[in-house]
């Protein structure tokens, strides 16, 4: 996937919400894609829809092989979430989505999401209006869409917009600039606008409730990540620290060389819990990759964290308990429940059923995996995404255990196992054949290709 194929992904997550039943309208110009790739999706959907886009955002971004590097509720009526993969040279892109019922900004509500599912011209007016002056920021893709739907019902958008501006001047200021197509006398007093619009829609109790609510979750989870590079000093490792952070400028992170900090880069040194290890060797390209990639996955994990029912399945108060012991490193917990987890799991692990499971240090685990009762890791196997590992079943030494893979009941895994396989009994790997054969397919057409 490239920058280019974010139009295809949007159009993708729209078929997803119609498959799911969920009622949806694009906010904005829908004839942006996907020739115009939108760095940011604004959809609005109905009320009692809105609970459960965060499981709907992440089967899909399960099943297109994205990552969610943020999740994050911006009121009680709306979810912003930032999607991110690599191009074909491995760099990161993204595309935010904001799914909202009733549009607000801050703490005020201007139109209704029944209003928004209507889809009529001036409703589409107004609400890319308000987006517009409440961001201090009308780019000429957003006024000439304005102007067409002006164009529309200019009545209806005349009606609609003095419900926000009451005042002659901000009306006749707005209409002739979507009559002529003439913005710029908009532009130089949209902070004007926003103060006379934050006049007529005052904050309802609720509004000003659930935007506290939200800055109080911020307050308790943190907001931003901080990235502390440290290590060996060198003209590589902060040649290293500008390009990551020009690369994921989107995320809004905060990268500066110093020991603390949420993530920490750590070159040519020893890494332990949420570090990243860089050996310098490799060269600055090797490096930048390897950085990113490492945040990429921290910040994935941390939205799991924040919310493992919708991402990662429904875990008993047991099990969260012992995660929680294991990842803090609280032996008694774990002694209770017969269990011993010695490594640290960045992403919560789906257990079922919590009893006499043995995870060694050296192990390590993906995100979205299941462990049954009494599964044993033992030295140092790597567990990938999406794996479901059955009761009984043991996985030891240095081996790979690829996306999707199933390891049976009782089985006996010391072999690396190939993704979306199963395993059982000892060493039998089911579908083993369909990943040759599909390898060889692949291997024929770059052949061809070339």
């Amino acid at each position: 996937m490239n920058v280019d194929d974010r139009g295809y992904l949007a159009q993708a997550l729209f078929e997803r919400l119609e498959g799911e039943g969920i009622r949806y309208r694009v906010l904005g110009d829908p004839d942006a894609y996907p020739e115009r790739p939108p760095v940011q999706v604004q959809l609005a959907v109905a009320r009692h829809a809105l609970a459960a886009i965060p499981r709907m955002v992440a089967r899909f971004c399960h099943e297109v092989d994205l990552q969610l590097v943020e999740l994050d509720p911006c009121d009680s009526r709306a979810w912003r979430c930032v999607l991110a993969w690599s191009d074909e040279v491995g760099r990161p892109r993204f595309m935010r989505v904001r799914i909202s019922s009733d549009y607000c900004r801050g703490m005020r509500c201007y139109l209704s999401a029944q209003e928004l599912l209507a889809a009529t011209p001036e409703v589409d007016f107004s609400h890319g209006l308000i987006d517009a002056v409440e961001d201090g920021d009308l780019p000429p893709e957003r006024a000439t869409w304005l102007c067409a739907v002006w164009n529309e019902d200019s009545r209806g958008a005349i009606e609609r917009i003095a419900r926000f501006w009451r005042d002659a001047a901000s009306i006749r200021l707005i209409a002739q600039a979507a009559k002529h197509g003439d913005w710029t006398p908009v532009r130089a007093r949209l902070g004007e606008l926003r103060r006379t619009l934050r006049r007529a829609v005052p904050p309802q109790p609720g509004d000003v409730l659930a935007r506290l609510a939200v800055l109080a979750r911020t307050l308790v989870q943190g907001g931003g990540a901080s990235v502390a590079f440290m290590g060996r000093e060198s003209n590589l490792r902060r040649e290293v620290l500008q390009a990551v952070a020009s690369d994921l400028a989107p995320l809004k992170l905060t990268f500066f060389e110093g020991p603390r900090g949420d993530i920490r880069v750590v070159f040519d040194g020893p890494a332990h819990g949420d570090a990243i290890a860089v050996d310098s060797s490799k060269g600055i390209a090797a490096a930048v990759v390897e950085v990113e990639r490492g945040i990429l996955r921290w910040l994935e994990c941390r939205v799991e964290r924040r919310y493992p029912g919708a991402l990662v399945g429904d875990n008993p108060p047991a099990a969260r308990l012992l995660q929680f012991a294991a990842r803090h490193g609280v032996p008694l917990v774990q002694g209770f429940l017969n269990c011993d987890i010695r490594c640290r799991p960045g992403s919560p692990i789906l257990m079922p059923y919590p009893f006499g499971i043995v995870i060694e240090e050296g192990a390590s685990l993906g995100s979205r995996v299941t462990v049954m009762h009494q599964v044993s890791l033992l030295g140092s196997p790597v567990v990938e995404d999406n794996v479901t590992i059955g009761p009984g079943a043991k996985i030891i030494g240095s081996l790979r255990v690829g996306r999707g893979a199933t390891v049976g009941a009782n089985a006996v895994v010391t072999r690396d196992v190939p993704s979306h396989c199963t395993v059982v009994g000892d060493n039998h790997i089911l579908g083993l054949d369909r990943v040759v054969v599909e390898k060889r397919r692949k291997d024929r057409r770059i052949v061809v290709n070339s």
